[in-house]
């Protein structure tokens, strides 16, 4: 059975729109020339080819030189999915799937129309697909993956781990590159739930070749193609000579026990609590949290500036009111989106509301903004659940057919002005109220739109109603995840460091009497995480009550 490798490779721009380092120096070797030579050690290969744009032959070939590999100039645009996988997998970035709709990681290296072309010259039975910034990719590992399908034969077409992404590539039979070439779509379109179709997750099925529990659960990117991926594979060179996966997971596992990022990966800001609907039962809104903001523009763009600083950075606009209620909606979303250079700008942008107010002239600003998703809170499937939950008190006032007209009319306006974003994504949030419907709402937007985001409700620390159908904390208590990565913003500029304080009473700092930055490294949050790190977690009362603490 022949066995080759491939490599789709750019060095100006990545499939996640960032700045490539193909070419850039890692510890003193060109990524691309890492991750081949790594792929080079994988026994059962019999050639690596290295695909990339017409113009860059010369480049990539002088970065490869002296490698067996073979470089392959294609001419191929972009597919119709390129854009939308990009947008979908900005929320996923450390994980090898989860991206909105589905998407996974291998959607961002493998255009199998490429692959394909290259079948039509090439004689191949099975084809390597590699991400091309694989700095650490494992050889050994692959080597495992090609034997497992081997021994299947033809059970499967393709093999696959669950590994962070950029350590390992996915297997694939020739005839299903073919097939999905000729169907237009994305490898990860072969991982996804069809409501029709429904059939047992692959992570469950022989083609998931099984990985030590260290990987499995390990979280970190490891293809150099962000700032923080590049910082995570240059800490672990500088102290390792080998590359074994199931060392790296172990040492992923205790790098986020202990890391604090110099700036949060994400933040969550709230423009004002005002709300269309302050009596809704699942969340804290209206009279049972204070009025706050409208926020000034300028503490919306100042944080923007801030975490832009990487090239991965994550900006909510949602809190505990709607944000399409700031009566300067349209100067903050400009400032969450404004370019401080032309790679250091928010990466992904999302915008929650109940939709109520959403307007034409929004999308179109949406658009404009490039709004990767607009996340709709629904919490129902039937109109008679949406009115019991969002607004119980005055139900006139609960319109879900307008909702969903609404919803039809992002997709107008998308389809008009060409563009993939916003996704729209219906949300639902489980709670006893609405447990019967969760399976209508789950596969009935996937039918609809390809997505949709299921939450669990919560007490809020013990500040609100718990709306539970069952406490999903594990039984052991160990540091929250997130006050390393995560903060939220206020509306009227305080600090807090999780989005369970809806009345702001874990202050970490306020804007702008300091700046993020300060707030994010002062000895507030220093003396939070330290707690946590002993296992004090009654030094917060919000902290001492939570249930969400294991939340990634």
């Amino acid at each position: 059975m022949k066995i080759i490798a491939t490599l789709q490779a750019d060095l100006e721009r990545t499939p996640l729109g960032t700045r490539s380092r193909l070419a850039d120096d890692l510890c003193g070797i060109p990524v691309l020339r890492r991750t081949v030579e790594r792929l080079q050690a994988v026994r059962h290969l019999e050639k690596v080819f290295v695909l990339c744009p017409e113009p860059q032959r010369d480049q990539c070939a002088s970065l490869l030189d002296g490698t067996a590999a073979q470089v392959l100039a294609v001419q191929a645009a972009l597919p119709r999915w390129a854009t939308l996988v990009q947008t979908a997998r900005k929320w996923s970035l450390q994980g090898w799937r989860g991206g909105v709709g589905g998407a996974t990681f291998f959607d961002e290296f493998i255009d199998c129309r490429v692959l394909a072309g290259l079948l039509q010259t090439v004689d191949a039975d099975l084809v390597l697909a590699v991400p091309p910034a694989g700095a650490l990719f494992d050889p050994a590992l692959a080597d495992r993956m090609i034997d497992h399908k081997l021994e299947l034969r033809n059970d499967f077409r393709l093999v696959f781990s669950q590994t962070p992404p950029g350590l390992s590539g996915v297997l694939m039979e020739s005839g299903l590159i073919r097939e999905l070439s000729e169907n237009l779509s994305p490898v990860g379109w072969v991982f996804t739930y069809q409501p029709d179709t429904p059939k047992k997750d692959l992570i469950l099925e022989a083609c998931c070749f099984e990985v030590p529990r260290e990987l499995r659960h390990a979280v970190g990117r490891l293809s150099a193609d962000t700032d923080r991926s590049v910082e995570t594979i240059r800490e672990w060179l500088q102290d390792h000579d080998a590359t074994d996966a199931a060392e790296v997971g172990r040492w992923l596992i205790e790098r986020k026990g202990v890391r604090v990022e110099p700036v949060p990966c994400e933040v969550e800001i709230e423009l004002t609590t005002d709300d269309p609907y302050p009596d809704a039962v699942l969340r804290p809104r209206g009279s049972r949290l204070e009025a706050r903001g409208p926020i000034d523009p300028a503490i919306v763009e100042h944080v923007a500036e801030c975490i832009s600083q990487y090239d991965d950075a994550l900006l909510i606009l949602g809190g505990f009111g709607d944000p399409l209620r700031h009566p300067a909606f349209e100067s903050v979303l400009k400032a969450a989106a404004r370019c401080f250079s032309s790679d250091r700008r928010v990466y992904g942008l999302a915008i929650r509301t109940a939709a109520v107010d959403l307007t034409d002239a929004q999308i179109e600003l949406m658009v404009e903004c490039r709004v990767d998703v607009l996340a709709i809170v629904l919490d129902g499937w039937t109109s008679e659940c949406y009115t019991r939950l969002q607004s119980p008190n005055n139900p006139d006032s609960a319109n879900l057919a307008a909702i969903l007209a609404k919803i039809d009319r992002v997709a107008e306006i998308r389809q008009r002005l060409d563009s993939p974003f916003p996704i729209v994504l219906p949300e639902f949030t489980k709670a006893r109220e609405n447990a019967d419907e969760l399976d209508d709402f789950h596969d009935g937007w996937i039918r609809r739109l390809g997505a949709v985001m299921i939450g669990a409700t919560g007490p809020y620390a013990g500040q609100f109603e718990d709306h539970r159908m069952i406490d999903m904390s594990p039984p052991s208590r160990f540091g929250c995840r997130r006050i390393a990565s995560r903060c939220c913003v206020l509306a009227d500029g305080r600090v807090t460091a999780c989005d369970q304080d809806f009345h702001g009473r874990s202050l970490m700092g306020r804007i702008p009497n300091q700046s993020l930055k300060e707030i994010w490294q002062g000895d507030a949050f220093s003396s939070l995480r330290s707690a946590h790190a002993e296992g004090q977690f009654d030094v917060s009362p919000i902290c001492a009550a939570c249930t969400e603490w294991h939340r990634s």
